[in-house]
């Protein structure tokens, strides 16, 4: 079985905005898909800071605000800039998720 990247994949999650279509925007106002659809990279759920994290298609490091009853604040998703000194937990959760990716055979583009 090939793996395919999920932003190479359509969503599985009835998403009113994505459903049966890829989705490589991860802060479209309105999108609703879940954490768990098939369009979501390699995720890091870190519910003591009510967010998630997870790296998009280059590899760069985002988060979501995690929201009441298991949905999520797409139209605030953001990118942490990892260059900055400010977050250095950042720094060493996005080098984790790409080594989790590599160990896993899970190519980011």
């Amino acid at each position: 079985m090939t793996y395919t990247p999920p932003w190479r994949r359509v969503c599985d999650c009835r998403c009113i905005i994505h459903h049966r279509l890829p989705r490589t925007t991860y802060n479209e106002p309105g999108c609703a898909c879940t954490i768990t659809c098939a369009t979501q990279p390699i995720t890091l759920l870190a519910n003591q800071r009510g967010r998630a994290l997870f790296l998009d298609q280059g590899g760069d490091l985002w988060h979501v605000p995690a929201m009441a009853n298991g949905t999520w604040d797409w139209d605030n998703a953001t990118e942490i800039d990892t260059r900055a000194d400010v977050d250095d937990a950042g720094l060493v959760i996005g080098h984790l998720l790409r080594q989790a990716a590599n160990v896993l055979g899970w190519s980011i583009d």
